[in-house]
């Protein structure tokens, strides 16, 4: 059981519900209480305070704790906090509340803190006292990963931030798929909804699955967002997604909420929130369109969640997020594999090297073939972490945390790697963020091998600020006086860009075709890419434009046969201008981009 599993405990054997039945608010606390069976827990919430303030300082536990667990819920973890220290300012609070309050610790990321009041609950149950033993190792292990440097930056994505939730799940052919609650009153080229269905639960609007596509014109970047099939999906009620396609994709799986029927199955008029009646569909695109999307055959069972279906294996292989009876614990991760008549075999348990008894969910299958998912039962951070893991259907690698940068405190989801193998994205609620649950953006040329075997304390010479001049060199017998002199010819090339502009020039992708034919006839030779910017704009912009500049080359390399593990690079900005042209100093426009350049620095 998670932190809410195990609250539920509490409620049924330390706080007795009488407490909180006095006569004269038996109306308000009924409406609380449905309203929490209902998992509408925005609305429960203000019905609990309202509840609170009539009692005073008479308010029973049960009531405090309601409260917490609705922000809880809402994931809204500092609000939860504050219920729970009222909670611990009662000389009747049972220690159990010492360990959700120290979950809450975790989540700001205050780890001693969290130990201090987890190390006062004291169990007797063996699943108490698993779930407080978790929750130290992971303290244990943040406090040092705390210690370590991050291998790389992670960068949140402004342009896909808004005030609700947004999340990654997958990658189309033409752009990354997102799921969000927060784009539907924007001006879309799909269009906008005015006033969009909301989810009582939480009091956010329902969610949708949309396309993120990024592109370039004129050596400018752009991008689109926009729904996913909206003439199949855009009138559909509740919420929708994620989404996958098949590798032709002319064939869409989806998750949605059931029509018209409450938790248990049953039909019912009206809306319902429908947690528990998550199911996969999916939609055969013909040359008419999409065919009404219907339930997917054997997949899904009732009054269970079934969702977030991922396609590994050449398409032959679904992988999914259930809590149905016969896994390992609250959501497991499951598998299905097709028949030859096209349709999907039983679901089986991908086993418990990687489902626990507690939630994993949010699988996704990158282009290096390993499985990546958040749990929280395996030792993290706080909420959920992300996970890495080898092997297939129900054999798997002992689950490795990511650590940070991809990990925090706070709950963080799925993990989606481009095509290209060192660029990708996942989502996070963690502070700093502009919403909810945020997409954060990140690239290294390394990334593959962190992934494998996460660096140590040491920084990598790829992240996003200068690397040391000793930095990734090898023992290599010295270069001859002919090799010198290769070296030396690389090392005087200029790449140099249009204002405002990473894309490369005519001449610049002439000059790499060669740098890649020497570099593939030198194969223990690695490369720096050191890129510049000129003076104008901020510092900030102009470090991470020389960035772009950076990938610029290191993508046009890879794509003529170079390894992403022999390439690295330094994004210098502004720095180290080879004519007088500083902030402030009026310079012709040849001056300028004599610093808008990228230069290499062979390593042996």
């Amino acid at each position: 059981m998670d932190m809410r599993g195990f609250y539920g405990i509490i409620l049924a054997t330390v706080l007795h519900a009488a407490g909180i039945c006095a006569q004269e608010q038996k109306s308000l606390t009924q409406l609380a209480e449905e309203a929490f069976i209902r998992q509408e827990y925005a609305v429960a919430a203000r019905l609990y305070t309202r509840l609170v303030e009539r009692k005073g300082k008479r308010a029973p536990l049960q009531l405090l704790g309601r409260t917490a667990q609705c922000y809880v819920e809402m994931a809204q973890f500092a609000e939860a906090g504050y219920w729970y220290e009222r909670m611990l300012g009662r000389p009747d609070c049972p220690a159990a509340i010492q360990a959700l309050y120290g979950c809450i610790q975790m989540n700001i990321e205050a780890y001693d803190t969290a130990k201090a009041h987890l190390s006062r609950f004291n169990p007797s149950d063996a699943d108490s006292i698993r779930w407080k033993n978790l929750l130290l190792a992971g303290c244990d292990s943040a406090l040092q990963w705390m210690q370590e440097t991050p291998a790389m930056a992670v960068e949140n994505m402004k342009e896909l931030s808004s005030l609700g939730s947004e999340w990654v799940s997958g990658m189309s052919d033409e752009g990354l798929l997102v799921v969000s609650n927060g784009y539907r009153k924007m001006a879309l080229s799909t269009g906008a909804e005015r006033r969009p269905a909301t989810d009582v639960r939480v009091n956010q609007p329902f969610f949708k699955a949309y396309l993120f596509k990024q592109y370039k014109k004129g050596g400018v970047e752009n991008s689109i967002l926009e729904e996913v099939a909206p003439e199949l999906l855009g009138n559909i009620p509740y919420h929708i997604g994620p989404v996958c396609f098949s590798k032709g994709e002319d064939t869409l799986y989806v998750t949605l909420n059931v029509w018209e029927k409450d938790m248990s199955g049953r039909t019912k008029k009206g809306p319902v929130n429908g947690w528990r009646l998550m199911s996969v569909f999916w939609s055969v695109k013909r040359d008419s369109g999409w065919s009404t999307p219907e339930p997917v055959p054997g997949l899904n069972l009732a009054s269970s969640y079934t969702g977030h279906p991922v396609l590994a294996g050449g398409g032959g292989i679904l992988y999914f997020v259930s809590d149905r009876p016969g896994g390992q614990g609250k959501t497991d991760i499951w598998y299905s594999e097709k028949q030859a008549d096209g349709h999907w075999g039983a679901p089986v348990n991908c086993g418990p090297v990687i489902n626990t008894p507690f939630e994993e969910a949010f699988p996704v299958i990158n282009p290096d073939s390993a499985l990546y998912f958040s749990s929280r039962g395996h030792p993290g951070m706080g909420g959920f972490d992300i996970f890495r893991s080898t092997g297939n259907r129900a054999d798997w690698s002992p689950p490795r945390n990511l650590r940070r940068p991809f990990n925090s405190g706070s709950d963080d989801l799925g993990f989606v790697m481009q095509d290209n193998g060192y660029e990708g994205y996942f989502a996070s609620n963690r502070r700093g963020g502009g919403g909810g649950d945020d997409i954060y953006h990140f690239m290294d040329t390394h990334i593959e091998a962190q992934l494998e075997e996460p660096a140590p304390a040491a920084p990598s010479p790829v992240a996003r600020r200068p690397a040391s001049s000793d930095t990734a060199t090898t023992a290599a017998t010295p270069p001859g006086k002919t090799d010198s002199a290769i070296v030396n010819k690389l090392e005087q090339l200029r790449f140099y860009y249009d204002y405002n502009s990473a894309q490369l020039l005519t001449e610049s992708r002439e000059l790499l075709d060669r740098v890649a034919v020497v570099l593939l006839q030198y194969p223990d030779w690695k490369l720096m890419v050191r890129s510049y910017a000129d003076s104008r704009g901020s510092d900030s912009y102009n470090t991470d434009l020389s960035a772009m500049r950076c990938y610029a080359v290191i993508e046009y390399l890879i794509k003529k046969g170079l390894s992403p593990r022999r390439l690295y690079y330094e994004n210098l900005g502004e720095q180290e201008p080879v004519n007088p042209c500083r902030d402030g100093v009026p310079c012709s426009e040849e001056q300028h981009r004599e610093n808008r350049r990228s230069m290499l620095r062979i390593i042996y």
